[in-house]
């Protein structure tokens, strides 16, 4: 994983999530934004993650990650925070025009 300025457990907790997500979904994939990604993060942010998925996004599939990541936090004591798209739509309209869409292109953290 890259340097970020994350703690150490934080760099675990996001590993462990990763993994455990490329089980189902081998070519998923994640971009860090936010605070922590721009290394303006007080001890009280969280780690907000893109999570780009090869499907189209169920609601199972979205309970099945946010559940997961549930677990995670609670393990780690950790503060992730997710959003859920197929990769497909992120890169079109409507998503790729609103201003999140930009800000997360241009100052994410690919993992």
């Amino acid at each position: 994983m890259l340097q970020l300025n994350i703690t150490e457990t934080e760099r675990c907790a996001l590993e462990e999530l990763i993994i455990d997500i490329k089980k189902d979904w081998p070519f998923a994939k994640f971009k860090l934004f936010g605070s922590k990604a721009k290394g303006i993060a007080d001890k009280e942010s969280d780690l907000d993650l893109l999570i780009l998925l090869p499907c189209f996004v169920t609601d199972e599939i979205r309970r099945e990650i946010v559940h997961r990541v549930f677990n995670i936090n609670l393990n780690y004591g950790t503060n992730i925070s997710v959003i859920i798209v197929p990769e497909e739509e992120w890169a079109k309209a409507p998503l790729s025009l609103l201003p999140i869409h930009a800000f997360i292109e241009e100052e994410g953290i690919s993992l």
